[in-house]
């Protein structure tokens, strides 16, 4: 795989950094791994296998080497005589066209979205995100998938309690974004997104059992504190 091609696949612009490139891998890895397509049929599911292994060799095939910082950079920009000294200005380059569309099945219309799913550790917490342009289905689907382990996950803490709030504010926003988006209807020319079809919608979080449990026994737990507080004081 030549480094153009991995750099188209991984999102990422000519002049990227590797660590720019390293955090590209991890957004989409969260997007495209196969666990968030087990939903689906057996197609899918490979198509997310071949995706994700795309994606991991095109990381591996990044090469960054000084020689051709230096040789970009030159070639970014030109020298102009000012009339006392040189100056470097942006050289006018065409640049490839961005394909738009959902990055996980490449259809229109499609919108940014950026999620979080966070995970209560007693003192600490850990939050994951979740950020990519997807189309009403996949990201219904994803949205879904993160907003039930938040809900499940997310209250296991006091800093944990208060920052999961906030992530759920965060998050529901987005959900009712991508309700009022049109239904995904073409797919973009020459996407690279490795679905030809949306995901599955997945089950409604009303409708599934954890994400109730969980935050009505922290419910429970917190009235019951707060009457034991009460009952001391008085």
């Amino acid at each position: 795989m030549d480094d153009t091609t991995a750099r188209d696949i991984l999102g990422i612009g000519p002049h990227a950094t590797r660590e720019e490139a390293r955090t590209a891998y991890k957004r989409r890895a969260k997007i495209l791994h196969p666990d968030r397509h087990a939903h689906g049929s057996q197609a899918d599911l490979r198509a997310a296998e071949r995706a994700m292994a795309e994606l991991t060799d095109a990381l591996h095939a990044l090469r960054f080497d000084a020689a051709k910082r230096t040789s970009d950079a030159q070639q970014a920009t030109h020298r102009v005589w000012t009339g006392d000294r040189y100056v470097d200005v942006p050289r006018d380059r065409p640049r490839r066209p961005r394909h738009r569309g959902c990055e996980v099945c490449g259809h229109t219309p499609a919108m940014w979205i950026d999620i979080r799913a966070l995970n209560g550790l007693i003192i600490l917490h850990r939050t994951d995100r979740y950020a990519a342009t997807l189309c009403r289905n996949c990201g219904t689907a994803i949205w879904r998938d993160v907003q039930a382990q938040t809900l499940t996950l997310g209250w296991w803490g006091i800093p944990a309690l208060f920052a999961n709030l906030a992530v759920l504010v965060n998050n529901r926003g987005y959900g009712a974004a991508l309700r009022e988006l049109d239904p995904p209807h073409a797919r973009a020319a020459g996407s690279p997104a490795p679905r030809s079809e949306p995901m599955p919608l997945t089950k409604p979080v009303t409708a599934r059992v954890l994400p109730w449990l969980a935050t009505a026994t922290v419910v429970i737990i917190i009235v019951l504190l707060v009457a034991a507080a009460m009952q001391a004081r008085g």
